[in-house]
């Protein structure tokens, strides 16, 4: 049998462990849940709600798949449940396989996916885009949004707009008191004071995304050695029950 000391040791290892993780997905689901709450009014003013509702619904899975998976280990490491234990372990453990074959593929295949976002992206522009502030598209208006706050213009760059048909192009403008009607090449939410912006959103979302890839970086790599803490745990746990029955 193990000794005080070391039996002890695996209790705090197991109340921090499994406590953390019963803990912390419970405030990340409330966050999700109240994050919903608080975007309601912002979806209701959009007449196509239906993109960001999904991702919002996603995440809230997400977040209460977690939850449950963390209150199945809490309950095996309190109980000291061989079944709750291995259903725990099982799942994390597949969940840590899936992660580093996720991040061993994105490795590997980092070009082709940056060359399937950018088709995409661009796809979705096509068949999206109708005009600047217009808020019964979701999508068009994301373009919106990202061509304002990214200093962008398009996908790969704002010549992309003149193969676009679907948007209004069609604008007014003051001239000595007189309203002339003109027709824009490029959306309004591509300008600046001084011109427009030559940038593609692409080019400024990875830009952007690069400025916290090493805080993302680190942040997975601490969930990821939690995971594999609470594995190791479990196991331990188990294989503690397993000799003290057998010494009994």
């Amino acid at each position: 049998m193990f000794s005080d000391h070391i039996w002890n040791t695996f209790l705090v290892i197991r109340w921090c462990v499994f406590g953390w993780r019963n803990i912390c997905p419970c405030g990340k689901n409330d966050i999700l849940i109240l994050a919903r709450s608080a975007t309601d009014g912002a979806v209701d003013t959009i007449d196509a709600p239906s993109l960001i509702e999904r991702a919002a619904h996603v995440l809230i899975a997400i977040g209460s798949f977690i939850l449950c998976i963390s209150f199945v280990g809490c309950c095996g490491a309190c109980l000291k449940s061989k079944c709750l234990l291995r259903t725990y372990v099982i799942i994390v453990g597949l969940m840590i396989v899936l992660e580093v074959a996720a991040a061993i593929l994105a490795a590997v295949f980092m070009n082709k996916m940056e060359t399937y976002a950018k088709d995409n992206l661009q796809t979705m522009l096509n068949d999206n885009y109708i005009g600047p502030y217009a808020t019964s598209n979701a999508v068009s208006l994301a373009f919106d949004l990202a061509q304002i706050l990214l200093d962008c213009c398009g996908v790969v760059n704002r010549t992309e707009y003149a193969s676009i048909t679907t948007w209004n192009t069609t604008y007014a403008y003051n001239s000595s008191g007189v309203y002339i009607t003109a027709n824009a090449t490029i959306p309004l939410t591509c300008f600046t004071q001084t011109g427009a912006h030559t940038t593609g959103c692409y080019e400024a979302l990875k830009e952007e995304f690069s400025k916290y890839f090493n805080i993302m970086v680190g942040i997975a790599a601490g969930m990821g050695g939690l995971q594999i803490i609470g594995f190791i745990s479990a196991c331990c746990l188990m294989k503690e029950d397993r000799k003290t029955k057998d010494i009994i």
